[in-house]
């Protein structure tokens, strides 16, 4: 109990500071605050997994090496999210605060045992982000669309959480017995969890909604929101619907369906954002195949996919952000960006062969440990048809890289904002590093997975 307290002190402290702050105070001082409370978090969540503690309040929520995970995740993401807020928006003081509930939302989903608490979770994270959306005037039909997909998500996840009361009685997150209520549920969850994750065919508004958001908000729904969707998905799927080989069947399939969308709607795209949006959907795709094992090794690589393409993706977006302000937002913009900046040039050729899967990044650890545990599973389909999507994706991925290389017309300089090299940094070395030596975050990672299997009731 004393550790929810202080950890609740901590989320307190950030959200009344946010609030403060953002009426009182100005950027550097706002942002020097969450820099600190957010090293604070972290510090406070490793401290916890090292001892190897685990708490629950209420029967609510709980602390446990699957939401100490996700909550030293998502909060490095938003040191990274909040760095970019402050290199590139005016409005810092309002993006931090929305920012602060999103993530507070974040960490309710990653800690909930039950369905009604990851409810008010989603609902935390998405109306913020609605509201981040609105600060720009341009991006009005951008928050729009975000809106109604978000109604849709909650309407039916409402619907879900009603009938799986019916099945099991209670609002907790438990092992459920085979009925067709249950199966029910399953895909009524699945489908209002599948606009959250960016899954096929409720991603259809993505590429719209990112492409016309700013894109330091563009990263923060690219990188965290739809992962803290997966995050309320494997709860669900692997806490309850374990006993339903179907639905396992049925996440297989769209797995599939969701990585061929994603892969060959980038095809045809030449708008970098709408390229990055329907890549992060075929990411989804893979994600999903972990899931479908329904084994531990299988959410082991989902994790990891996670946490590898959540600063790919930050990495990327910051890139963007530099060439938008240089009005370069087309594969035919960047052409010869070599000769303007070598910086971002190196960087965005890392970024883009790690979503590949290219050895020695995250993004092959990534997808290695995700195809493998389907093989072991017997899932061998799957990984034949995941890497026949990393071939597709090969080409419009070095469709940029070709262009990024070409030789164009006389090219002007481009100065790379202190706060994007930053950022931009900190993906390059996590990437690389953990793509290296992947071995210290793997063993963090099994210890969530293998604790999610083991309150399931299904071993290791």
């Amino acid at each position: 109990m004393a550790s929810f307290e202080s950890l609740g002190i901590l989320f307190s402290i950030m959200l009344f500071g946010n609030l403060f702050l953002a009426l009182f105070s100005k950027k550097k001082l706002h942002l020097i605050f969450n820099l600190l409370i957010f090293s604070a978090i972290i510090i406070f969540v490793l401290y916890l997994y090292i001892n190897n503690a685990t708490y629950s309040l209420l029967n609510l929520f709980s602390l446990n090496p699957f939401s100490e995970f996700f909550i030293f995740l998502f909060t490095l993401g938003a040191m990274l999210i909040s760095l970019l807020y402050f290199g590139f928006s005016k409005k810092y003081n309002e993006l931090s605060l929305f920012l602060s509930f999103s993530l507070l939302g974040m960490y309710a989903v990653s800690m909930s045992n039950s369905i009604p608490g990851i409810f008010i979770g989603l609902e935390m994270i998405s109306i913020p982000t609605v509201f981040s959306i609105l600060l720009s005037k341009k991006s009005l039909e951008a928050a729009t669309k975000l809106f109604i997909m978000a109604a849709i998500s909650i309407a039916i996840f409402s619907f879900a959480m009603a009938m799986s009361y019916g099945g099991v009685n209670t609002i907790s997150i438990i092992e459920s017995q085979y009925s067709l209520i249950m199966l029910i549920a399953f895909v009524l969850f699945l489908i209002g969890l599948g606009f959250e994750a960016s899954i096929f065919p409720f991603n259809v508004l993505i590429p719209d909604v990112y492409e016309g958001s700013p894109s330091y908000v563009t990263a923060l729904m690219g990188s965290m929101n739809k992962k803290a969707g997966f995050v309320a998905l494997i709860q669900i799927v692997i806490l309850m619907f374990t006993a339903f080989h179907s639905a396992f069947e049925i996440i297989a399939i769209v797995a599939v369906f969701t990585m061929f969308y994603g892969n060959i709607g980038a095809l045809v795209q030449k708008n970098l954002k709408r390229i990055m949006a329907y890549s992060s959907i075929s990411q989804a795709g893979y994600i999903l195949i972990g899931v479908a094992t329904a084994t531990t090794y299988g959410i082991s690589g989902s994790l990891f996919q996670i946490f590898a393409h959540m600063f790919i993706f930050i990495g990327i977006m910051a890139i963007i952000i530099v060439l938008e302000l240089k009005n370069k937002k087309t594969i035919d913009d960047i052409v010869g960006l070599y000769k303007e900046s070598p910086f971002l040039a190196v960087a965005l050729s890392i970024f883009m062969l790690s979503l590949v899967g290219l050895p020695l990044t995250t993004g092959f650890v990534g997808k290695f440990l995700i195809f493998l545990s389907a093989i072991s599973a017997g899932l061998a389909v799957l990984t034949f048809l995941g890497i026949i999507n990393s071939i597709i994706s090969l080409y419009y991925y070095l469709k940029i890289l070709l262009s990024v290389y070409a030789n164009g017309k006389r090219k002007v300089r481009i100065l790379v904002n202190k706060t994007a090299v930053t950022v931009i940094v900190i993906c390059l070395i996590v990437t690389i590093l953990f793509g290296v030596y992947p071995q210290p975050f793997i063993n963090f990672i099994n210890s969530a997975s293998s604790y999610l299997f083991t309150i399931a009731g299904k071993g290791l």
